[in-house]
């Protein structure tokens, strides 16, 4: 009987990892918060000395599970050690440093600067979608959902240095539609400054 219990532990923690990898995709892209440099291209140096209270972000999106994020084709995925939502907040919050705002999160949120956080609600290698919060004294008064699109690599170049670059490539063009949006400036530095003011 003994002999029969540790045969059938042994199967079913196989088949556990089977379904796992088959869950998860075939072949895996890495993609680590520390390992995310912010690159961005556009001229958002007049978010220099600003305040912002990063909040968490979640994913609710159908087509990620809540480490990976896949191909359209479900064959790659991308994730790392962390949540997903996590790697994007944390990609966020590096970026916003880069540009020198003080950028407050949860567990220490500055009373005097607006709230942002994101939901994601579809993300694939090839398309974010992903809906931005603004608020204010804890009242929410802007809303808008990005997309970000990227052409599919040839099968010839799904190389896993090519795959986890694009990754990069298509966080760092997320944070900057976001931050270049006339609509979201417009919103975030109007109530930035009547906060720093208290008003």
């Amino acid at each position: 009987m003994s002999y029969f219990r540790r045969y059938a532990f042994l199967m079913i923690f196989l088949l556990s990892i089977f379904i796992t990898i088959l869950a998860c995709g075939v072949y895996g892209t890495k993609i680590e918060l520390m390992k995310y440099s912010p690159h961005l291209t556009g001229d958002l140096s007049d978010y220099h000395g600003k305040k912002i209270y990063l909040m968490n972000f979640d994913n609710q999106a159908q087509n990620t599970s809540v480490w990976y994020y896949y191909s359209r084709d479900k064959k790659f995925t991308y994730g790392g050690d962390s949540l997903i939502n996590n790697y994007f907040w944390y990609a966020f919050r590096n970026a916003m440093v880069n540009l020198g705002m003080e950028v407050s999160k949860v567990d220490r949120p500055d009373p005097h600067a607006p709230g942002m956080w994101m939901t994601m609600k579809s993300f694939t290698d090839e398309q974010f979608v992903g809906q931005v919060n603004l608020q204010k004294y804890g009242n929410p008064f802007f809303v808008k959902i990005y997309t970000i699109t990227s052409e599919p690599l040839a099968p010839g170049e799904q190389t896993p240095a090519n795959m986890e670059m694009r990754a990069y490539d298509m966080t760092n063009k997320l944070v900057e539609a976001i931050l270049t949006d006339h609509e979201f400036k417009h919103a975030f530095f109007k109530a930035e400054s009547e906060m720093a003011y208290g008003r």
